[in-house]
């Protein structure tokens, strides 16, 4: 294995604790970064321009994610065949995933560009967004989505990094594109006066665009000169079909869950926004706050699904799930501090994006003290889900999405917005749905896990008799 050592961690060996942390650190520090910068957009506009264009920057970002989600969602399936294959010392196979892998990636990313282009207008239609919110929503959907084929492929390499055991070198290359992307938006919004000239908000899509082709540009560059620990051809770099189905049998579902949690957000806004351009710019700044929490259970689900994923390809059954145990125990510490933080603090912690608009701040604020309740659930759900993908059942993790989303998310919205109240007490009830959601998803997962192990100890116990 010491091929795989020069171009990541053999994840197949040593304590599973500091293994784990040693492979998220570069998630968490990436993520936080990517929270940042996405915070920032807002900030800049809260700064330079007034609610309207934060509601309508919102809305473009809640659309926006649906592509973001299908990245992710490629790039776990693209993640777990690479380091399948890696810790079954499969160099032809790990040839064949990463070529399908890349040419899968570059044709969806024009597909996906073409798509939310010219059906960007349909979508803010169908999301009820506010007619004052629609004219920056619309244009910081047509400049944010020229950056989208440059995150697609920086999402493939960057998995296929990630199979091989090596998580920092993406992840540092993130963490340039969101500083990239913090010190352009105050380039463009404010130093240039966009923000005056009333475009900031295509200021703020201008340096998302920016750093994501930034980030295409040096992950490429590290991968032409570093290469793969496996022999790689032109060849290779083409449609592999078992490879792809592979890709797809984990990839699509995992995309599908988080599209439908897209959607729900999706379909919340669109419930917002009837409530008018406060609510709407309440809410949507929350999606920005609570993505800093989300990070964490996801850096981990992310050095889960990896680690599961070499060491079920060699065999070692054990490893993977004392990597599920540690991934879930990193994640529930860390975020109990961040929801302890959106309790005592929800005021301060919104103030910081949108100083200027005190009404913001107070909705927001008490979307936030319901909302941040998910960060306890999600510790568990995130690894749960990532270790279902390292086994190619991310179906059942689709599955209990899919429950936890329209059986109780979507119904409880509905109904808390359906209840007459002041504006800052409706906010409050409807974050309760968030979690509310969650905690089925996460019962149908350790249901379903308990279930298999218990079938694969069994299998197990039979092959040691046979023998």
């Amino acid at each position: 294995m010491e091929k795989v050592k020069k171009h990541g961690l053999d994840l197949t060996q040593g304590s599973i604790p500091p293994l784990v942390l040693q492979f998220a650190w570069p998630f968490i520090l990436s993520g936080l970064m990517s929270a940042l910068y996405g915070a920032v957009d807002l900030l800049v506009i809260g700064l330079y321009m007034g609610k309207e264009v934060i509601s309508g920057v919102s809305t473009g970002t809640m659309i926006m994610n649906l592509v973001y989600t299908f990245c992710i969602g490629l790039g776990s399936g693209g993640t777990v065949l690479v380091g399948r294959k890696i810790g079954e010392k499969d160099d032809k196979g790990s040839a064949s995933a990463t070529g399908t892998f890349m040419t899968v990636g570059l044709i969806v990313s024009i597909i996906v560009t073409v798509a939310i282009f010219f059906s960007r207008g349909a979508l803010l239609s169908i999301m009820k967004t506010p007619a004052e919110a629609i004219p920056s929503a619309n244009n910081y959907l047509i400049w944010t989505t020229f950056g989208v084929p440059f995150t697609m492929m920086f999402s493939v390499v960057g998995a296929i990094s990630r199979g091989m055991g090596n998580s920092t070198v993406p992840s540092m290359i993130g963490i340039v594109g969101g500083l990239t992307n913090v010190v352009l938006d105050f380039v463009f919004v404010g130093a240039m006066r966009m923000g005056e000239a009333g475009t900031g908000e295509i200021g703020v899509a201008l340096a998302t665009s920016i750093s994501q082709l930034v980030t295409f540009v040096l992950i490429g560059g590290w991968l032409l000169k570093k290469r793969f620990p496996f022999p790689f051809t032109k060849k290779d770099f083409r449609v592999h079909k078992p490879s792809a189905m592979a890709i797809f049998k984990v990839g699509l579902p995992i995309w599908f869950q988080d599209l439908l949690v897209t959607i729900s957000f999706m379909i919340i806004t669109m419930i917002v926004n009837d409530m008018g351009v406060v609510a709407g710019a309440s809410v949507g700044l929350i999606s920005k706050v609570f993505s800093v929490g989300g990070t964490i259970p996801m850096a981990f689900g992310n050095a889960v699904a990896a680690m599961a994923a070499q060491n079920l390809g060699a065999r070692r059954r054990d490893r993977a799930l004392r990597s599920l145990r540690w991934g879930i125990i990193y994640s529930l510490g860390i975020n109990v501090v961040f929801l302890l933080l959106c309790q005592l603090i929800p005021e301060q912690i919104c103030a910081i994006l949108a100083r200027s608009e005190p009404e913001v701040v107070i909705g927001a604020a008490a979307h936030l003290r319901s909302f941040s309740l998910d960060l306890l659930v999600i510790a568990f759900v995130f690894n749960l889900n990532a270790y279902l993908s390292s086994i190619g059942k991310s179906s059942i993790a689709m599955i209990s999405s899919l429950i936890g989303t329209f059986a109780v998310r979507v119904p409880l919205s509905l109904l808390f917005a359906s209840i007459p109240a002041d504006i800052n007490t409706q906010l409050l009830r409807l974050g309760f749905a968030a979690p509310a959601a969650s905690i089925p998803s996460a019962v149908i997962c350790i249901i379903y896990l308990y279930m298999h192990n218990k079938k694969q100890k069994a299998i197990e116990n039979q092959g040691v008799l046979a023998s």
